[in-house]
C-alpha cells in the first residue's frame, strides 16, 4: 500500500475537491472520535494507518494548532496502536510522550524512558505505541527549521535521520501540555485571539525556539531498524501476502528461516506481543477497515474470508473482543453514517 501526502498549505488553506477552491482551514481545532481510521484522517495533511492492538472500543482526541510553516499536535488515545504512514512533503516530524502507560517501540528499539523521535515526515519510522497514551508531534517546514539551525550554528543534521532523544529534562513534556491546555482554556476566546497574526508567531516561535534546544546536543544515535524488526517485517509481509490460507507460524518460521521460539523473542523484543497476536491482530484490522470503507453492504463472511478468517464464528469472536463491537455492528453503523 503506497501513502501519499498532501502539501502543507503555509496560508492554512485547503483544496475543495468540488469547487477546485482553496478553503480557509481553522488556525485551531480539537476533534474527538470513536473510530480509529477517523482518528487517523482528522490529522490534516498527514496519510496514516493506525492498527489498534489492545482490545476494547476506541477513543481518540486530536488538537491540532497550524502557523505558516509549522503544525503542532496532540494525539491522544485509549488503546495500543500501531502506527505507520507520512506527513506532509518537506516536514520534519519532532514527537515525544507527554504521558503514557508503558513502554513505546520504535524501528525494533525499545523506548521506555521518554524520547524525542526526529524524522523526515516522508519517511516516519513505524511506531507500537502503549495504552493511555498523550503525545505530541511537531512538524515543521525543513527550509525554516534549516534556516534556524544555520543562523544560530547548530550542529544538528537534518540529513542523518530518523534519530532518538532521551529526555533529560523532564519538566519539557510539562511545558508542552501547559500549552494546549491553555489554548483551550476558553477556546471561543482564544479562537478569535488566533486570528491575530502576531498572536500565533508567538506560539510559533516560541515553539521553534523549545525544539532546538531539544536537538542542541545532537548526539543521539541514528534510529536504524534492528535486525529483529527486520525479520518482524518479513513474517509480516509473508502473512499478509497468504491470505488466501489460515495464519501458519510454522509457514512463516520456514519461509525466513528461523524458529517459533526466535520467531517469538523477536516480536516480543521489538513489538512486546507474540507473533500468532500480533499477526491475527493486523488481519482483523484490515478485515474492520475494508468493512468500514465499504460502499455496499457486503457479507461478513465474504470479507472474514478474503482475510484468512475460515470460521465466522470465531472470526466474529475475535473482531468483537478487539474493537468492542460485531462485524454487523460495523456494518451498520457504516451504512448509516
Amino acid at each position: 500500500m503506497v501513502l501519499r501526502a498532501r502539501p502543507m498549505d503555509h496560508n492554512n488553506m485547503a483544496i475543495n475537491p468540488a469547487s477546485n477552491q482553496a478553503v480557509p482551514q481553522p488556525h485551531l481545532r480539537r476533534l474527538r472520535t470513536c473510530d480509529i481510521d477517523e482518528h487517523g484522517r482528522n490529522l490534516s495533511g498527514w496519510q496514516v494507518r493506525y492498527d489498534q492492538v489492545t482490545p476494547g472500543g476506541f477513543e481518540g482526541e486530536l488538537t491540532e494548532f497550524r502557523s505558516d510553516w509549522l503544525q503542532l499536535v496532540r494525539d491522544r488515545s485509549n488503546q495500543a496502536l500501531v502506527k505507520s504512514g507520512m506527513a506532509w512533503k518537506g516536514a520534519i516530524i519532532f514527537a515525544l510522550p507527554l504521558s503514557a502507560n508503558g513502554p513505546a517501540f520504535c524501528a525494533g528499539h525499545t523506548l521506555q524512558e521518554p524520547s524525542l523521535i526526529v524524522a523526515h515526515g516522508e519517511n516516519l519510522p513505524e511506531l507500537s505505541t502503549p495504552l493511555q497514551l498523550d503525545a505530541l508531534g511537531v512538524a515543521i517546514e525543513e527550509g525554516a527549521l534549516a534556516h534556524a539551525l544555520e543562523r544560530q550554528g547548530s550542529r544538528f543534521e537534518i540529513t542523518d535521520l530518523p534519530k532518538c532523544y532521551r529526555m533529560a529534562d523532564p519538566t519539557v513534556r510539562t511545558r508542552f501540555a501547559a500549552l494546549f491546555d491553555n489554548l483551550l482554556n476558553g477556546e471561543q476566546a482564544c479562537l478569535q485571539k488566533l486570528e491575530h497574526d502576531s498572536i500565533r508567531r508567538g506560539i510559533r516561535d516560541a515553539v521553534m525556539l523549545q525544539v532546538l534546544e531539544l536537538v542542541a546536543p545532537d548526539e543521539a544515535p541514528p534510529l536504524n531498524p534492528t535486525a529483529r524488526k527486520k525479520m518482524v517485517d518479513r513474517a509480516r509481509d509473508y502473512a499478509l501476502a497468504h491470505l488466501d490460507e489460515p495464519l501458519s507460524i510454522l509457514d512463516v518460521c520456514n519461509h525466513i528461516g528461523t524458529s517459533r521460539r526466535k520467531l517469538q523473542y523477536c516480536f516480543q523484543e521489538t513489538l512486546g506481543i507474540n507473533p500468532v497476536a500480533f499477526l491475527r491482530t493486523l488481519r482483523l484490522n484490515a478485515a474492520r477497515r475494508e468493512l468500514r470503507e465499504s460502499n455496499r453492504v457486503e457479507l461478513v463472511q465474504t470479507v472474514a474470508a478474503r482475510w484468512g478468517f475460515w470460521h465466522l464464528s470465531r472470526f466474529s469472536s475475535d473482531y468483537r473482543t478487539l474493537f468492542g463491537e460485531t462485524p454487523s455492528q460495523t456494518l451498520q453503523r457504516t451504512h448509516l453514517c
